[in-house]
């Protein structure tokens, strides 16, 4: 019976995390041309404003651990709805975003790594929560088959321990041009925040027994750390 209930949980985070209402992202990793650094941050900035008016929430991020080569941005839209999805796709291809692309094009500071699409595992959570965000790391983790319910246990209850300590959490399933891992995204108000959390979290008797515990279930793919440049008030 309890392993039953811990499936029909997983299930359940499955089918919310899909769900119309659930916050839906797409990350796209622009990597500078050699000195080029600031002028691609000026032009994420300046397409991060022009989606908004699609009604995305957007965000763009510089990474200062994990990436490599030149200086490595994520930039972030955010959706609450497939209608709002669908929105920004249209805009995509219309006649005032399409004139910026080409002008961006024209002198390009950067090149496109990777894109994808991240599924929020709790669906309370809106494109507009992350406006007051600030570092953060993240943590990828390739399932073991066969694991998820057990998955699913753990990495709620690493989030209420991390939560606890001074942490937000937020869990994402990857969607198109993702390959089925778990990004277990950490952020805090400051440097200063992260710090001491961190600290506090290294010294957990709870989580060191957590981690213990679910040996097997996962592996480490990679780990960023990075800070907000720009998001969405």
């Amino acid at each position: 019976m309890k392993r039953t209930t811990k499936v029909l949980i997983a299930l359940s985070m499955i089918l919310s995390s899909t769900s119309a209402l659930a916050e839906r992202l797409e990350v796209f990793r622009w990597q500078a041309l050699d000195g080029k650094a600031a002028q691609l941050a000026s032009s994420l900035v300046e397409a991060a404003k022009l989606h908004e008016k699609s009604g995305a929430s957007v965000g763009v991020f510089q990474m200062d651990v994990g990436g490599s080569g030149n200086t490595t941005f994520d930039y972030v839209l955010r959706w609450d709805s497939s209608e709002a999805w669908a929105k920004t796709k249209a805009y995509n291809s219309g006649e005032e975003f399409s004139a910026f692309f080409a002008k961006a094009g024209a002198d390009p500071a950067g090149k496109l790594m990777m894109s994808l699409e991240g599924l929020n595992w709790d669906a309370s959570v809106t494109g507009a929560s992350f406006a007051d965000d600030g570092p953060f790391r993240v943590f990828i983790w390739r399932p073991t088959p066969g694991k998820m319910a057990d998955i699913y246990e753990t990495f709620m209850a690493a989030k209420a321990i991390h939560e606890s300590l001074g942490a937000r959490v937020n869990i994402y399933n990857e969607g198109i041009g993702g390959t089925g891992n778990i990004h277990y995204v950490m952020s805090w108000d400051s440097w200063s925040s992260m710090a001491s959390s961190g600290d506090a979290i290294a010294m957990s008797p709870e989580f060191r027994a957590l981690q213990a515990s679910a040996t097997g279930q996962v592996t480490p793919v990679g780990s960023i750390q990075g800070f907000p440049l720009y998001y969405s008030k």
